[in-house]
């Protein structure tokens, strides 16, 4: 399976870790992985392409979309895994326009203001590192049941 990491990182934070650390099992089971955000601190053999994901501006966003949508293309991505928020919001759409499959990971608490919690940019199938990060989406976040599966799979590989 051809896999993009998709992340906002503009510093060292737990999510890059644990997308390395996942792209560095899934390449030991035989699946590409590449791995695209604003930096990447920790070493990776998965192929790394800089984009500016955290910069929010309607200009950028939609160039990232554009660039991420050819990229999926010419790669032949089959799934997107996005590691935070605005990753998440560029991929939900990237994944509809371009047929491919879409999974995200909520790594924290997500500040709750009105537009984040009348959508749901974390797509149907949610990932959470702790049992507490599900109420907080259920409640906080407000996103139903009927909208999302989310799962709870905490940190076992490193």
């Amino acid at each position: 399976m051809k896999i993009l990491h998709l992340l906002s990182q503009t510093h060292l934070t737990g999510p890059e870790v644990y997308a390395a650390a996942l792209c560095r099992e899934q390449m030991i089971a035989g699946h590409e992985c590449l791995i695209v955000s604003d930096t990447l601190t920790v070493t990776t053999d998965a192929e790394y392409i800089s984009m500016s994901i955290h910069d929010r501006s309607i200009m950028n966003r939609l160039r990232n979309i554009i660039k991420l949508w050819r990229l999926c293309r010419e790669r032949e991505i089959e799934l997107i895994h996005a590691h935070s928020r605005a990753a998440s919001w560029v991929a939900n759409i990237v994944c509809r326009f371009a047929r491919v499959a879409y999974v995200s990971t909520v790594h924290g608490r997500q500040s709750k203001r009105a537009m984040r919690s009348r959508f749901n940019v974390y797509g149907q199938d949610i990932i959470v590192v702790c049992d507490s990060l599900v109420s907080h989406l259920r409640n906080e976040m407000l996103i139903k049941k009927s909208d999302a599966e989310i799962r709870v799979i905490h940190n076992g590989l490193e």
